[in-house]
């Protein structure tokens, strides 16, 4: 593969059988600066506008009804002062509204690590592309699980930051409560390179002290993600303990899916429902059928479910304290089949999302750890740490991934 600062054309030409690219962002923009992630390749999700290039966010209607955007989105631009390049905008699914990685629009981009299944979305471009050795990281967002899900899917490291932690100016937004900036590696050392420029005021040392863990997540997982679990609990080598109770009061892990569907799809209506009713863009079965149930979200069901969100957050955010981590599924097992039919694909986003929403709840940061399973297949083991705990929660993932 040709070095993509080397010959930008050649590159994106050979990395066409991934499909990670969308055809509006195969640029490269390299740093004028040297700094500590000089010679760090980064892919861009395509909701990041990036300084006279298109922000698409996965739909044709959007990119053709929103101008190109004159300034890099914010944190493009720490990225560029610290000497990073930019490789490259990549898919994501149409905005930002799925964890699988499906596009109606532009197609799937090709799990290398898992071939013919999905690589995971809606940060699915990146994943694939930091997956095939194109890039070193791949930015992304994670609102429900759209960087801790393609991570898991294609076997690598990600994280999603401590809600507002990073400044999202310039990124597309869905549903502002739990957008997060996010991003993915193949090893835990890019991933802590980044953290270090963009959660600088952040102390990467902690006294982690307890792991939590959660039995009914258990249940909604495979045996081989159960084991990787277990282990990497033991690695850790800190008391154990688990939060039985915690989720009993909202209806268990399928209550607070539910109370985070609700609140989501009225923020996504809130933020994008203009857009709709006035473009009337094309959308792929799936997300036109989340916007349509997101448009019949009351007013009043979304404050009912914000109030039991903050009720939630603040139980979790005692249960760890500063110094405790939750251990879960970062998914419910491997990437679906990519002929998968639309039953089992929401069935297995709807087991996944009881996994992920606690952290989008909490508004806390989570990384997903990789283990492939016997039968060759990625999946992830999620450590959920305390607010601003990202830098620490990294170097805990390390040693646990190791061990």
């Amino acid at each position: 593969m040709v070095a993509p600062l080397e010959n930008p054309q050649t590159f994106f030409e050979d990395a066409a059988t991934v499909g990670a690219f969308v055809p509006h962002g195969k640029v490269v923009r390299a740093s004028r600066k040297e700094g500590p992630l000089s010679g760090l390749t980064v892919t861009v999700k395509d909701l990041f506008d990036w300084a006279n290039v298109p922000t698409g966010a996965g739909n044709p209607a959007w990119l053709d009804s929103h101008p190109i955007p004159p300034h890099d989105a914010a944190v493009l631009a720490r990225l560029l002062d610290a000497g990073a390049a930019l490789v490259g905008k990549s898919i994501t699914d149409e905005l930002a509204y799925s964890i699988l990685g499906h596009n109606f629009h532009y197609g799937t981009p090709r799990n290398t690590q898992a071939p013919g299944r999905v690589p995971g979305g809606s940060s699915s471009g990146s994943a694939a592309a930091v997956a095939a050795g194109l890039v070193d990281v791949g930015l992304g967002t994670d609102t429900g699980g759209s960087i801790r899900v393609p991570a898991a899917y294609c076997g690598l490291y990600g994280l999603r930051t401590t809600h507002d932690a990073i400044d999202r100016t310039g990124v597309v937004p869905l549903a502002p409560t739990f957008d997060s900036v996010g991003w993915v590696s193949r090893t835990a050392a890019p991933l802590l390179a980044a953290a270090s420029v963009l959660l600088s005021g952040q102390d990467a040392d902690r006294s982690w002290s307890k792991a939590w863990t959660l039995p009914e997540a258990d249940a909604l997982t495979d045996s081989e993600t159960r084991q990787q679990q277990a282990a990497f609990v033991r690695g850790l080598g800190l008391s154990t303990g688990s939060l039985t109770g915690l989720t009993e009061p909202y209806g268990g892990l399928e209550g607070l899916r539910k109370l985070y569907a609700t609140l989501q799809g009225w923020e996504a209506w809130q933020t994008h429902g203009d857009w709709i009713t006035e473009r009337k863009p094309i959308f792929g079965p799936a997300i036109a059928q989340r916007f349509l149930t997101a448009s019949l979200v009351t007013d009043e069901e979304a404050e009912e479910a914000r109030e039991k969100m903050l009720k939630f957050r603040a139980e979790l955010r005692s249960a760890l304290g500063k110094n405790g981590v939750l251990v879960l599924p970062a998914s419910s097992g491997p990437a679906p089949l990519v002929d998968d039919t639309a039953e089992r694909m929401d069935e297995v986003r709807t087991r996944t999302m009881r996994l992920t929403c606690p952290a989008g709840l909490a508004a806390l940061p989570q990384i997903s750890i990789p283990h492939v399973g016997s039968d060759g297949l990625p999946r992830g083991v999620g450590l959920l740490g305390p607010a601003d705990s990202d830098r620490a929660l990294i170097l805990l993932a390390s040693r646990a991934g190791a061990s």
